[in-house]
């Protein structure tokens, strides 16, 4: 009876101990995960950056193109066009920000 006690604790501890491990590397895995993806250049879409700049997206389409003459483009926010889309990275904005917020303080 002694002997069966002693094997039943053994395997009770044996189970929480594999519990236990699954759940300690499913959360340091969830953390690793989200900290890769903060890290990726994020794009967005011109809804996306005008709800994040608190502008409308027509605004936003007119800091995209400004005309410098006849055929010539240039642009006051940094875009990128793939497909006749244009898409916007996210840290380019927020350099672009703290370089207008600095000229314009100047």
């Amino acid at each position: 009876m002694k002997n069966n006690l002693i094997a039943l604790s053994i395997f009770c501890f044996a189970v929480c101990f594999v519990i236990g491990c699954w759940l300690i590397s499913d959360s340091l895995s969830g953390k690793k995960a989200n900290k890769i993806k903060e890290t990726q250049h994020q794009l967005l879409t011109k809804s996306e950056v005008a709800n994040y700049l608190g502008i409308s997206p027509e605004e936003v389409q007119k800091l995209t193109e400004i005309s410098n003459g006849e055929d010539s483009f240039t642009s006051e926010i940094p875009h990128i066009k793939i497909d006749k889309t244009d898409y916007y990275p996210k840290t380019a904005i927020d350099k672009w920000l703290q370089n207008v917020e600095l000229t314009v303080v100047q």
